[in-house]
């Protein structure tokens, strides 16, 4: 690592250390006598235990000065927890999030704040944040847990809860809206559904201007580029809970959403002195595109000591869709391109488990996960210059992988004592990966993955805890097939004998809880990666590619800081909440030899989020600014950083004055601040370390980028 960058890395350590101390006398001067607080009041309790569990329980009425219309909008405002979606990959287990529903995992891959968002706030009972493993949830491995806890459905089921937004997104010159539906059945004293109904529509676009500059900084060339998609989709979900005996348990869930997607895209180069080089001007339609899922579950309970699970789930997901690509010069169009890609994937999962506690000290898990998974691609490419179309080949376009896995696991969470816990587990993992088509091949891998968390409960208000475990991330199996970038030219082909990176990964937390609702979290993390998972050159018979693979070994070492903090008595009903990251990666650049950074990893992030309520107006405000650290990707020719240095702000005030609904305005990313891509291309190879050009893009527009104003209106009926 260079100087500069070490010398930044030290003063934004310094800086959240700096903040974590400013916080801390602040946060125990919470803690002074105050005036009685309001009935219900975030109490110590457990779910299905005593408070040496270490949770606490917030009743509804707690969130109900935020005006709260999905399960999502609650825990948001848990103090000191931010959602963890958990990650879209193959398998169950692998994916968990950390936030429960009735004390259990739903059987679903859908991201928990999506599902959360199908939960209407009248149905939430009430709120269990548990710190440190617990003897009586349904996932294990993770440090904190939400468990949602909700109503019995009354007879008649629940109102119709209804999210109606629009939004003028910047550069678009469209508006673009949103309607979700929501609605819980009781059909029975013992089983309830709950339908959801979406309509999503988005319509955004981006604006660049791209500089291409020779080594000695002398402008070449300018290019100026567009890109505007029209995602249109349906989404419909439902979700049933059936308790047929006081032993069992039954849920079943599904899900479909296809989408009517189509995007356009442009790219004209000039001249220095602004005359037209070249022109590319693209469509892509999706003749077909969906996702759908369908899943279960099924729990006995034998005895208060023994019970029985069984998970079932299948994924599936289809994309058909058809480019064209104009390529124009000075004297005409000189090229007709066009691509069809095809992809079909999906997956089966079926997973059972026993709980079993033996004695008050002891609850142990285990059982047996196993996983089909496949992907299947297709990539034609044609090029018509005026003579008909030619095919281009390009190497790995056409291929299908699949892979069976099995996973034996067990898990003991031992209650050493009412202040310690200890929850040691073991996955031992096996699976199988078969590749057929443009490339043959097929291989097999076992890995055994320990984990130990241990949970020290120092005080009422102080937990510490501290966990070890070894990870193996999961493949994306996009990665073994080809794909192309036509306006960027450049191509990345499917590599047959990428490894997944295994990580041991050790974690120290210590978390302070003070008044109602003032929390912070400090935490120092080091993980240890083998075979981290890159770029690497890969040959084949048309020549030397990009391909996803693996370079080596590395280091991860960094520190997180989170909370929530009550502003009273310095500004009435008002609360500050943040959240920071500060990580040092390493890895040694197989072209270069030389260490550098983990690609697309960011070295640093922070948001801040301030909110008060103004009781008399039944109104609120607030304001959040997020900052992002730059990123990097190396591979053979080139090495691309990214980098939006401006601070994104949103603002926003919501009212319940009015109809007896929830409207909220938000303006969000007030700045817009520019991103910058740099893709620095060297001769030979990046290893020669020979500048041969740069190409500066400064583009208007992106996630982080545009600006949007929305109008949102909620309520029930």
């Amino acid at each position: 690592m260079d100087s500069v960058r070490l010398e930044r890395s030290l003063k934004r350590a310094v800086g959240l250390f700096t903040l974590a101390a400013a916080i801390g006398p602040v946060a125990y001067a919470q803690q002074a006598p105050t005036p009685p607080p309001p009935p219900v009041a975030p109490q110590q309790a457990q779910a299905g235990g005593g408070p040496q569990e270490g949770v606490q329980t917030f009743d509804a009425a707690f969130f109900k000065q935020y005006n709260p219309i999905t399960a999502a909008d609650i825990v948001s405002r848990v103090p000191g927890f931010v959602i963890a979606d958990g990650e879209v990959v193959r398998g169950f287990a692998a994916s968990a999030g950390n936030v429960l529903v009735n004390g259990e995992r739903p059987s679903s891959k859908v991201l928990l704040s999506e599902q959360l968002k199908r939960i209407t706030a009248d149905s939430v009972l009430k709120v269990e944040l548990i710190s440190g493993s617990s003897s009586n949830v349904d996932v294990r491995g993770q440090t904190q847990l939400v468990n949602v806890v909700l109503k019995q459905a009354k007879p008649g089921g629940s109102p119709i809860a209804y999210v109606a937004e629009i939004r003028d997104i910047q550069y678009s010159e469209r508006v673009s809206w949103n309607l979700q539906l929501t609605k819980t059945f009781a059909l029975a004293e013992n089983a309830e559904l709950t339908l959801d109904f979406q309509l999503p529509n988005l319509r955004g676009r981006t604006e660049s201007f791209e500089a291409v500059r020779n080594p000695a900084g002398t402008l070449t060339s300018y290019r100026e580029q567009f890109g505007q998609p029209n995602n249109i989709g349906v989404q419909g979900s439902g979700v049933l809970k059936w308790r047929p005996t006081a032993q069992d348990t039954v849920n079943f869930n599904a899900q479909y959403a296809p989408t009517d997607n189509n995007s356009h895209i442009g790219s004209i180069s000039y001249t220095p002195a602004g005359r037209l080089t070249q022109a590319t001007f693209g469509q892509s339609e999706y003749s077909n595109n969906y996702t759908a899922e369908v899943g279960g579950d099924w729990e006995h309970r034998f005895s208060p000591e023994f019970s029985v699970k069984g998970i079932a789930l299948a994924t599936a997901t289809g994309v058909d869709q058809d480019d064209v690509f104009r390529i124009i010069t000075p004297v005409g169009l000189v090229n007709t391109q066009t691509i069809n890609r095809t992809t079909e994937a999906g997956e089966r999962v079926g997973r059972g488990f026993a709980t079993w506690r033996p004695n008050s000290a002891h609850t142990i898990d285990f059982g047996l996960e196993g996983a089909f998974n496949f992907r299947e691609t297709t990539l034609d490419i044609f090029n018509n210059n005026g003579a008909g179309p030619v095919p281009q080949p390009l190497p790995v376009s056409d291929t299908r992988v699949e892979e069976t896995r099995i996973e034996p696991f067990i898990t003991d969470v031992w209650k050493i004592s009412p202040q310690l816990t200890l929850e040691s587990g073991f996955i031992y993992e096996a699976s199988k990966i078969k590749q057929t088509g443009d490339e043959v091949k097929e291989r097999e891998f076992s890995y055994p993955k320990p984990r130990f968390i241990a949970t020290w409960q120092i005080a009422e208000g102080d937990q510490v805890r501290g966990s070890i475990s070894r990870e193996v991330a999961q493949l994306d199996f996009a990665e073994f097939a080809s794909s192309l970038n036509v306006v960027d030219a450049s191509s990345v082909i499917g590599n047959p004998d990428l490894e997944p990176e295994k990580t041991w990964r050790a974690k120290a937390e210590w978390e302070h809880r003070f008044g109602k609702r003032g929390a912070i979290t400090l935490a120092v993390f080091h993980d240890k990666v083998t075979d981290v998972q890159d770029f690497v050159p890969r040959t084949v018979s048309q020549g030397t590619f990009d391909a996803p693979g693996n370079i080596g070994d590395g280091t991860r070492t960094g520190i997180e800081v989170r909370g929530a903090l009550p502003l009273a008595p310095f500004i009435p009903n008002a609360e500050l909440r943040f959240s920071g990251m500060l990580q040092e990666t390493e890895v040694t650049d197989p072209l270069t030899g030389e260490d550098r950074r983990f690609s697309t990893e960011r070295d640093w992030n922070y948001s801040v989020a301030y909110r008060q309520e103004l009781p008399e107006l039944k109104s609120a405000w607030g304001a959040s600014v997020l900052g992002l650290s730059d990123k990097f990707e190396y591979k053979l020719l080139e090495e691309i950083s990214f980098d939006r240095p401006g601070t994104r702000l949103d603002v926003f005030a919501e009212t319940t004055q009015y109809f007896g609904v929830t409207i909220r305005g938000t303006f969000a990313n007030i700045f817009h601040p520019e991103e910058t891509r740099i893709r620095s291309f060297y001769a030979g190879n990046r290893g020669s370390g020979i500048l041969a050009r740069t190409e500066e893009r400064k583009q208007k527009g992106g996630p982080e980028g545009t600006q949007i104003i929305t109008l949102r209106v909620s309520g029930t009926f």
